[in-house]
């Protein structure tokens, strides 16, 4: 497994995925989540720019990109956005990756599907 391999939250019970973490399953509330490698390919679904921000460790970063993410795998995320705006419907891979402020954070880079 490499840094920039997808893991995503997994429901030992119902078999699905999901994002955000949570300790327990948002489909089925089965309590055995474990995480699985995932395809990190997706589309995006909507975007947003921000041009202000009143905390510190945005504040350089502006403008920041963000993007909704339907990933192949059936999930939906929030992501940043690394290299710049995109626009819905464009081919994305998701990764892991760190926010503006060092924060771990999955992250979107133009691309097709692995």
């Amino acid at each position: 497994m490499t840094a920039d391999t997808l893991r995503l939250p997994h429901c030992q019970a119902c078999q699905r995925s999901h994002w955000p973490p949570r300790e327990i399953c948002p489909h089925c509330l089965g309590e055995t989540v474990t995480w699985q490698p995932a395809d990190g390919g997706g589309q995006v679904m909507a975007t947003a720019t921000l041009h202000h921000s009143l905390s510190p460790d945005f504040a350089p970063h502006m403008p920041l990109h963000v993007a909704t993410v339907a990933l192949d795998c059936g999930v939906r995320a929030i992501v940043f956005v690394a290299g710049g705006a995109l626009k819905n419907g464009t081919r994305v891979i998701v990764t892991p990756g760190r926010g503006p402020s060092g924060q771990e954070a999955l992250v979107a880079t133009p691309g097709a599907a692995r």
